[in-house]
């Protein structure tokens, strides 16, 4: 008698998992914080250092004023190296003065001559050690020549001089990701924010950080503030919509998937919209959305997960295996990939791929919680106990949580352990059972279970024994007690397996040997 699977509470071989919870990491540029690319106001921070400067530390000789004024409207137009020329002929004749000295140090550091730029800068600063456009730039120079510490000392002093600098922050906000502190670098990119910028690329910077830290709903208003600038950019309603999925926002992740398609209807705004249709538990037009996207070349290989997924949802299990198989040639490294496939291979019952799948997934990520679960599913249904019982022992060691259901599973292994072995002993097997009255329907079977339909299920649609309702499962029977040819092709049985078409007396009889 097969022994009671309903007491072993959450964790048992009962507790399988709904693709819906497993369709989709963060998106790859909201796992993590993008990597910050600063700036977006270096030339008009560069630009005002001209401005910031007019007023010199002391006052100017009346030599070399055609230099001077040459050299300052060229840097104005971009033309660096006369300006260059013209500013250190200036610079000869009047001395160190920050209008010259850091129009030099931005040209240096333009032309990746670190060195140079720390020269100037330093000059600059020891002109007027309490300016801060000199600390900035000395900091910039610093940073550049592989100087983190000292630029952030230079930017702190800046900053008690002038607590709006737009750049200051930005650098110190640019050294806090470098150093792992995305708290703090949040912290000053909100003060350039509270301080007047209002600019796109800071809402999406602001976003990248909150969506890094998992605030997917402060990371969703930051992506909304770049869109009331930027109404057009199909980019933020495709954010919009993945950080509305991640928030549990599902009416208004479909809304904002929506309206990325309506702007450019490509292949990664369909798969958004089909990913939030999915999502929001909308299958049949989450289907329509990922097909198309998949056959527009969808961007991200997601797209394509996600298609597995609900295609496994709706019922598609060869096509959700191809598109499986498809993802992991593209990404096999990917851990939530091979875990869910294990997921799919189990359902289908093709046992030994699903172990395969999810030992994968755990060679990827150890920590990974539910692939402990479904290898412990698997060893059981292939009745290999022994392993199973090691790795729930395994999994307790993970899960200090949930001890006491793990217990229980522990205990009902050992009981079915013991229950198998009495039963192989005494000469016994469990089996589903399928009869079918022709070949036409055993064509179809045969062709059904080598796409890895479950064989159970395949009993209930065709089989025409007594035992169909129920999965075709007869329970544990004496093998040496069944006629031939059936006793000897269950003897060649192992668990797991199927056995060949047999016939006897007009019918067609398939065998399953299972735990």
């Amino acid at each position: 008698m097969e022994p009671d699977r309903a007491a072993a509470g959450p964790w048992t071989r009962s507790h399988r998992f709904d693709f819906r919870n497993h369709y989709c990491r963060p998106p790859g540029h909201l796992r993590a914080a993008r990597r910050l690319v600063f700036g977006a106001i270096l030339a008009a921070v560069a630009a005002a250092a001209l401005e910031a400067a007019a007023q010199p530390p002391r006052a100017a000789p009346a030599a070399g004023p055609e230099a001077c004024a040459r050299g300052r409207e060229a840097y104005r137009r971009g033309e660096h190296e006369v300006a260059r020329t013209a500013l250190l002929e200036c610079l000869a004749v009047e001395g160190d003065r920050l209008d010259l000295l850091l129009p030099l140090t931005v040209i240096a550091l333009e032309a990746g001559d670190q060195a140079q730029a720390l020269r100037f800068a330093d000059r600059a600063l020891a002109a007027a050690p309490e300016d801060p456009e000199a600390l900035y730039w000395n900091g910039r120079a610093l940073l550049a020549g592989g100087e983190p510490p000292r630029a952030r000392e230079r930017w702190e002093q800046a900053l008690q001089r002038d607590g709006t600098h737009y750049g200051v922050l930005e650098g110190l906000a640019r050294l806090a990701v470098g150093d792992g502190e995305p708290t703090r670098a949040y912290q000053f990119l909100m003060q350039m924010k509270q301080g007047g910028l209002d600019q796109p690329w800071l809402h999406r910077l602001l976003a990248d950080i909150a969506a890094g830290r998992g605030l997917w709903s402060q990371a969703l208003g930051h992506v909304q503030d770049a869109l009331v600038l930027e109404p057009q950019a199909v980019a933020d309603w495709r954010s919009s919509a993945e950080l509305a999925i991640l928030g549990g926002r599902l009416d208004k992740a479909v809304e904002y998937a929506r309206h990325a398609v309506s702007l450019e209807p490509d292949g990664a705004s369909l798969g958004g919209l089909g990913e939030a249709f999915f999502a929001a538990d909308q299958v049949d037009s989450a289907l329509v959305y990922l097909r198309k996207a998949v056959s527009r070349g969808g961007g991200a290989p997601r797209v394509r997960f996600n298609l597995a997924n609900a295609m496994e949802v709706a019922g598609l299990h060869e096509e959700a295996g191809q598109q499986f198989r498809l993802f992991l040639k593209e990404q096999p490294n990917d851990s939530v990939g091979h875990f869910n496939y294990a997921i799919h291979l189990q359902k289908q019952g093709q046992l030994a791929g699903a172990l395969a799948a999810v030992d994968q997934a755990l060679r990827l990520d150890p920590g990974m919680l539910t692939a402990h679960v479904v290898r412990v599913q698997v060893l059981e249904d292939l009745g290999r106990w022994d392993d199973a019982l090691g790795a729930v022992a395994r999994l307790k060691e993970l899960d200090r949580d949930n001890l006491a259901e793990l217990n229980a599973w522990e205990q009902r292994l050992v009981r079915s352990r013991g229950a198998a072995e009495g039963a192989e002993a005494a000469g016994k097997m469990h089996l589903l059972h399928m009869v079918l009255t022709d070949r036409e329907q055993l064509a179809l079977v045969t062709e059904a279970l080598g796409r890895g339909e479950d064989f159970a299920a395949l009993v209930v649609q065709h089989s025409r024994g007594p035992a169909a309702a129920r999965g075709g499962d007869i329970g544990w029977i004496k093998v040496d007690e069944m006629v031939e040819p059936i006793r000897g092709a269950l003897l060649a049985l192992r668990t797991g397996e199927t056995s060949p078409p047999i016939e006897s007396k007009g019918l067609i009889h398939l065998f399953k040997r299972i735990p």
